[in-house]
């Protein structure tokens, strides 16, 4: 089960995406209430909400951008019980890898060293025309009040250096992931849709042995995993905090007195937490046809 997989592994990586901040306030990108439907409604001249970090689109325009990007901007929010929780393996001794597709930096603010920051970060921002680079700090005023913030050297549009479509991530992303690749002993994803390249690609690059667990709201048709816990990544977490120990509840923060989760079994290796956004139908059918269990079965095959 899970618990025994985190208690006996020591090079956990977790790929952590928009659910993990949710409860900090921040909101996610394609849920029905999330920051694609929002920009859609307040900007819909756009040809796609996701326009509004496409690189070229923003050459065009950087407009829409700025009037999204105070709401993303670092310094705002507090790390959520998933964080602290990521932070926990790593004081274990345990988190091989934190790859993380958020930009909001939640993960330095929870003391986690070992991140990677998949699609970049407010820490820097690049002029768009001389490359000239400043501290994110210097946007900060530009950037609550919805202006463009420009440069002190040509007068250009300055832009944060996080990875819009059209752009390569950054070289500590492939370099990383090369030898983790072979390093790691469980994948644990967490608050992630898994729907942008090449982030959403590291379960298949590692090795076939390693077990594959899935943290999040709803299950990702498109993959498979070994188990996976659907609900509200805290309450998830609160809850695997309580069977790892009382250690694990304390370093976490979990907060006191918190009632525990009701969890439920759907399929095989599928367990629902309160949050779960599910699909009875479509798990049934890959739970007898290719569900977690057939996965197993193929990778008892490749041995």
């Amino acid at each position: 089960d899970i618990v025994k997989l985190i208690t006996t592994s020591s090079r956990i990586i977790v790929l952590s995406g928009a659910g993990i901040s949710v409860s900090c306030g921040i909101p996610d990108f394609r849920s029905h209430d999330g920051m694609y439907a929002k920009i859609a409604q307040q900007f819909p001249e756009l040809p796609d909400p996701h326009a509004i970090f496409d690189i070229e689109y923003f050459r065009d325009d950087p407009h829409p951008f700025f009037k999204c990007a105070k709401e993303l901007f670092p310094g705002q929010y507090t790390p959520s019980l998933s964080h602290r929780f990521v932070a926990s393996l790593e004081k274990r001794g345990k988190l091989l890898r934190n790859y993380t597709q958020n930009i909001d930096t939640l993960e330095v603010a929870a003391g986690i060293q070992r991140a990677v920051f998949c699609h970049g970060s407010f820490d820097t921002a690049t002029c768009i025309s001389c490359d000239h680079c400043v501290k994110g700090d210097v946007l900060k005023d530009d950037i609550m009040n919805e202006r463009i913030p420009v440069c002190p050297e040509c007068s250009e549009v300055l832009k944060p250096d996080i990875v819009f479509f059209g752009e390569g991530l950054p070289e500590s992303f492939h370099q990383r992931l090369q030898s983790d690749k072979l390093e790691a002993d469980l994948l644990i994803v967490m608050g992630s849709s898994l729907k942008v390249r090449p982030v959403s690609l590291i379960p298949s690059v590692l090795r076939h042995d390693v077990p594959q667990v899935l943290i999040n709201r709803e299950h990702l048709s498109h993959m498979t995993f070994d188990v996976e816990l659907l609900g509200y990544s805290d309450a998830i977490v609160s809850e695997l905090c309580h069977c790892l120990g009382p250690d694990w509840v304390s370093d976490a923060a979990v907060p006191p007195n918190e009632q525990r989760a009701v969890v439920s079994r759907s399929a095989s290796g599928v367990y629902l937490f309160p949050g779960a956004i599910i699909d009875h139908r479509e798990l049934a059918v890959e739970a007898d046809e290719d569900g977690p269990s057939a996965k197993k079965a193929k990778l008892d095959n490749d041995k």
